[in-house]
């Protein structure tokens, strides 16, 4: 239960993080062309977030008082022009794989526990125990089944983050 619980959190922690700090390729894209518009050499312009592409954004943001942390964060997009990332459809599934399993496996759950307090009304205790032992297995296998999903969407959509888009199979 423990690890199911944790599994869980961290499927749902990674998503949300991966939604956050991954750029995609067309972003990086963007940044670089754009710093390479104005004089300063981010390597090539193809979509790789590597230590030239951070070393012209950390001098373009020298230059134009922004924080200095080489990322292409709001501020920094914005003064480029470059267009925000929209949330790719693989990190909206993750989130709608989460959401459909814990309601579904809350259900189970509650309805093992509706099912323990008949019994016990009835006094007998070990099927309430078995009955509540049943809901909660149900409850925390759909729950499993869809943060293994959940990953495996977030996993997708940050592979596409950072896979070029002319790369992709």
């Amino acid at each position: 239960m423990r690890t199911l619980i944790f599994t869980s959190i961290l499927a749902v922690a990674l998503s949300g993080s991966a939604c956050l700090l991954a750029q995609s390729a067309d972003s990086v894209r963007q940044a670089q062309q754009a710093l390479k518009d104005k004089g300063l050499d981010p390597g090539p312009v193809d979509g790789v977030y590597g230590s030239k592409t951070r070393s012209a954004l950390r001098q373009y943001q020298r230059q134009n008082h922004l924080a200095t942390d080489g990322r292409l964060g709001g501020k920094t997009s914005e003064s480029l022009g470059v267009k925000p990332d929209t949330p790719g459809g693989h990190m909206s599934a993750a989130g709608g794989h989460i959401k459909n399993s814990y309601a579904d496996g809350g259900k189970q759950i509650g309805q093992g526990g509706k099912e323990m307090g008949s019994s016990l009304k009835r006094g007998k205790v070990t099927d309430a125990g078995k009955d509540l032992g049943v809901g909660v297995g149900k409850g925390t296998a759909k729950i499993g089944v869809g943060t293994g999903r959940a990953a495996k969407s977030a996993a997708k959509g940050v592979k596409d983050a950072f896979t070029p888009s002319d790369k992709k199979h």
